[in-house]
């Protein structure tokens, strides 16, 4: 973690736990926790030029299903008459699976044109491609949450900021599809094989425009429910409001379900 991250997060968790223990009510309640995390959603790139004044065309990457990651770390409550503010820090693991298809010149991308047997000159030879991704973001998530207890305490009801200081980003595509026939330069349809790019999304040379934020917030809600005084059971939902990407033409949806179980030390 970068010295300005570490020290806001520090920053952060001071002074939950300074409001936590100005209250004269019960004690602060500490415990461990664990699941995992459940992502979602799709991202809108635009057109952008590239190389010699050739344009890659915008991207629909729609969402290919649900990734799985993990998420684990220490939660610290306070309870006062009417509601209760919990801190937590968490490591988290997310993972956005996407896919989209798209027809472009060969020269947009290197691999194909590299691969091809002559320089071909833009706007003879276009490529119909079929892309695959699964981007990975880790994560160190300082989520400050405020709610309110039924039941007799055994149920919970939360809302509240989620501070995400990034750690790592990255994005794997899979690529696979066809080069078009072009009969006027004899040039015939050509099999695409599949191959595979990881690019750091942290790198702003490596992804350009889909470099991300190294911190970023999220709202997030949940509920929780204690079968038993020392476990509880969560789950929540946080979709980051602060948007995940530096270039803010880059739009989408990012959605984050967690399922934990967190064991109360004391």
């Amino acid at each position: 973690m970068k010295i300005s991250q570490f020290s806001l997060a520090a920053l952060l968790l001071m002074s939950a736990t300074a409001s936590m223990a100005q209250s004269p009510t019960s004690g602060i309640e500490f415990g461990i926790k664990g699941g995992g995390t459940f992502t979602h959603g799709f991202t809108k790139i635009p057109a952008q030029t590239v190389g010699t004044g050739v344009e890659v065309p915008s991207l629909d990457n729609k969402s290919d299903g649900i990734g799985f990651g993990y998420s684990g770390g220490l939660w610290a409550r306070k309870n006062f008459n009417t509601f209760f503010i919990q801190a937590e820090v968490t490591y988290n693991r997310f993972v956005l699976k996407q896919k989209t298809d798209v027809t472009l010149d060969v020269n947009a991308n290197p691999a194909i044109s590299n691969a091809l047997p002559v320089s071909v000159v833009p706007g003879l030879l276009t490529a119909s491609l079929n892309i695959k991704s699964e981007s990975v973001l880790e994560a160190i998530d300082v989520p400050i949450l405020f709610g309110k207890r039924f039941m007799d305490g055994r149920l919970r009801a939360y809302a509240g900021p989620n501070f995400i200081f990034v750690q790592k980003a990255e994005a794997t595509r899979i690529n696979n599809g066809k080069i078009n026939g072009n009969g006027t330069v004899g040039f015939p349809e050509t099999t695409i094989p599949e191959t595979t790019g990881t690019t750091n999304l942290l790198n702003k040379f490596e992804a350009r425009n889909l470099e991300v934020k190294d911190f970023t917030y999220a709202i997030e809600l949940g509920a929780g429910f204690s079968p038993i005084r020392s476990l509880d059971v969560d789950v929540r939902y946080a979709v980051p409001v602060g948007g995940v990407y530096n270039d803010s033409n880059v739009t989408g949806f990012l959605g984050i379900a967690t399922l934990s179980l967190a064991y109360r030390i004391f």
